[in-house]
């Protein structure tokens, strides 16, 4: 739900006595949470809309809905109407707005929970746009950071029992502590299971690996398409990486179905566990930098580091010779333009490139 400094703006913007400065903060404020780009959509549109409702319409549930918020307006007029002894136009607009705004706000709070009543089965989804990254609050307390690109799924019943998420891109979780009900992340290869821990998972469709890292706390990951292949326990500081076309494994140690770092030995390449300085900040790590909005980078390839480039910068990188995909850097992004970062690459490399629209052509030099 919108904040009270997202409210005013919203509000002003309505009213039509909006600054630039403060329609920039606003455009601002839902690239980074497009996840609350729904709601202030909704009012929006049902602020302009005045259209009465049928009685059939009004038995579909989203018809309802439609109903409600345009009795929101309506009442809304009323209240203006109240304001007409107030000489200022503007304080009669912008308070009809956020009387609008407000009565909205708790229509869309009733339907949500009328959703959530009828159907614990329900599904919310959050996803974050390619070159944003989004921050979401579940309800047990959990905070999710989204990559770009990613999408995380949960049942409205998350918080009654086992508490479980789908997970289909990259996400850093902080789970809120809870013994008696674990948090298990499902992604297309792996589950992850945790009591109360801080780690980074990384999973897109398209990668060849699965990456997961541990900060704090400890966590149990299953490969989902092998039942009977061993589980391997991480700690505090180790990053996991599977490759997916050979999974986790079915066969288990002889002496325990769980698999710790000194069981590596046991296993096939498809796994490996490194390890995760732990003398360096957290925004510091190459893992997790990127929800601190840095871009780290050490030791990629070029072909590796265009791949976290495309969704960092929401581009597509084309390269048209074999030599460059292979040059290395070491380095970090943080605020810079797709241009100002290919021109630092050209600094520690001879290539060229050039920028059509959201697609960039790499050349050798």
């Amino acid at each position: 739900m919108l904040n009270h400094r997202i409210t005013e703006l919203t509000a002003r913007k309505l009213s039509g006595e909006i600054s630039a400065e403060e329609l920039n903060e606003l455009e601002n404020f839902f690239q980074q949470n497009p996840h609350e780009q729904y709601f202030a959509e909704l009012i929006s549109e049902y602020w302009h809309s005045a259209k009465p409702l049928n009685h059939t319409e009004d038995l579909q549930p989203d018809k309802h809905f439609q109903h409600i918020l345009q009795a929101a307006q309506e009442n809304a007029v009323e209240q203006n109407a109240k304001l007409k002894s107030t000489p200022i136009i503007y304080l009669k607009r912008f308070s009809l707005a956020a009387c609008a705004i407000a009565i909205i706000a708790f229509a869309f709070f009733l339907k949500k929970k009328n959703i959530s009543n009828a159907s614990d089965k329900a599904l919310t989804e959050v996803t974050a746009k390619p070159g944003t990254r989004t921050r979401i609050l579940l309800p047990d307390g959990t905070i999710v950071w989204l990559n770009s690109g990613s999408k995380l799924n949960y049942e409205h019943s998350f918080n009654n029992n086992t508490k479980e998420v789908e997970l289909e891109g990259e996400a850093f979780f902080d789970v809120a502590k809870d013994a008696k009900h674990p948090f298990i992340v499902h992604t297309a290869n792996i589950n992850i299971k945790v009591l109360g821990t801080v780690f980074n998972v990384k999973s897109y469709p398209h990668d060849s690996t699965i990456e997961t890292t541990l900060l704090r706390g400890v966590i149990e990951v299953e490969n989902k398409n092998e039942p009977k292949a061993p589980r391997v326990i991480l700690h505090p500081h180790e990053k996991l990486t599977i490759n997916k076309k050979e999974g986790i494994g079915s066969k288990p140690p002889e002496d325990n179905k769980n698999v710790q770092t000194a069981d590596l030995k046991k296993l096939n390449d498809a796994i490996s566990i490194s390890a995760i300085p732990k003398n360096i900040a957290d925004t510091a790590i190459a893992e997790t930098s990127w929800i601190y909005n840095k871009l780290i980078f050490d030791g990629d390839t070029f072909g590796q580091l265009a791949e976290k480039m495309e969704r960092w910068f929401d581009v597509k990188i084309i390269f048209k010779d074999e030599q460059s995909i292979n040059y290395r850097f070491h380095g970090v992004f943080e605020n810079e333009t797709i241009e100002q970062a290919l021109k630092a690459l050209q600094l520690t490399a001879p290539f060229e490139y050039e920028i059509n629209n959201n697609e960039v052509e790499i050349y050798k030099k």
